[in-house]
């Protein structure tokens, strides 16, 4: 993932490819998500949602890119392969959800590899947007499928309704 094993990097080379690592992570957020804010079908909400995080993510594309272009290096803005979504919004914001947490994870492991303190405000600051990104994916696919956290009851698998179980 580019933290070097999560040893500290001191080298700028190092650095610079650590960071064309997130930003290519964004050029993939912001290509599905863009498609996803298309292609979704019958669920405004998570529509305008893709939209918007999508901004947010060509703002951190900006960012890093500055970043690199500071270090000396040049940004590299081919995405990996992108996997998209389909259209339905449940499939579409569960692919959010991946994407932020895997953004989030890799933020996390840069930050205490990269030892300049300038750089780990940059990505402690991008990072801190992903979270709030994994929160509102969270909240749609929550709204979409009902609320997760009840217990399954005796009915649910073995499919008597609740109170009509013979005894």
């Amino acid at each position: 993932m580019g933290a070097k094993g999560g040893r500290i990097v001191a080298n700028n080379a190092d650095i610079v490819r650590m960071l064309n690592d997130d930003l290519t992570g964004e050029v993939e957020a912001t290509l599905v998500y863009m498609h996803s804010h298309f292609v979704v079908t019958g669920h405004c909400p998570t529509q305008m949602e893709m939209f918007d995080i999508a901004l947010d993510e060509m703002r951190h594309i900006e960012w890093l890119a500055e970043a690199i272009v500071g270090l000396g290096g040049e940004p590299e803005l081919t995405p990996r392969k992108v996997r998209y979504a389909s259209s339905d919004p449940v499939e579409a914001t569960r692919r959010g959800v991946e994407l932020e947490q895997e953004a989030i994870d890799q933020y996390n492991a840069h930050i205490a590899a990269i030892p300049d303190p300038k750089i780990q405000r940059l990505l402690a600051h991008i990072r801190d947007e992903e979270v709030d990104h994994l929160d509102e994916f969270r909240e749609l696919v929550e709204e979409a499928e009902g609320p997760q956290d009840r217990k399954p009851t005796v009915g649910d698998m073995t499919g008597t309704p609740q109170g009509s179980e013979s005894e």
